[in-house]
């Protein structure tokens, strides 16, 4: 494990947090945020990453799992867990990350519509493509797996890139009682 790994900012681990949280009634943002910040405390552990960071990847799984119709709007624009949602939460207690989103034809469209396109330029397309994953999942710019000063770890860093930048320029999820 790298030093800069976060284990509970795993998208398996936000997933699992958010479907415990919204077992027991509607989520927020902010419910969720207070609730992944007493889990740290519990653990002993230091976050990592700035609130703002781990506030991102939480609205990332926010609107994922909205996507994938395991969480539907609900009153003052929280969500709530749906039956799709239980299932979810009793079939993958300890979490789920993108490849068991996928299954849910919502979510695989929804990835086929924003899916990025490699640039065809990229002489290591693999690593490339492996760094703009390792960003979508929360991997840090410094987990680069290939040694400096190689074609692929230019790869890979020019992937993690745009993956940011897309983050950067897409438009977080709002509460419906936002937009």
């Amino acid at each position: 494990m790298f030093d800069n790994d976060y284990p509970l900012l795993s998208t398996a681990s936000l997933t699992a947090l958010i479907l415990h949280a919204a077992a027991r009634g509607p989520v927020t943002i902010d419910s969720c945020s207070a609730r992944l910040d007493a889990l740290f405390q519990t653990a002993g552990k230091t976050p990592g990453l700035p609130e703002d960071e781990r506030r991102v990847r939480l609205l990332r799984q926010l609107d994922h799992l909205r996507i994938a119709r395991i969480l539907e709007p609900a009153e003052d624009g929280a969500l709530a867990l749906t039956d799709r949602g239980r299932q979810a939460l009793e079939e993958y207690p300890d979490g789920l990350d993108q490849t068991v989103l996928v299954k849910y034809p919502e979510f695989a469209e929804h990835l086929q519509k924003t899916a990025h396109h490699s640039a065809g330029m990229d002489p290591r397309m693999a690593a490339y493509d492996e760094g703009y994953i390792a960003r979508q999942e929360g991997v840090s710019f410094q987990a680069n797996p290939y040694s400096e000063n190689t074609v692929d770890h230019q790869s890979w860093e020019n992937g993690w890139m745009q993956a940011q930048e897309k983050d950067t320029s897409a438009r977080p999820f709002r509460p419906l009682s936002e937009r």
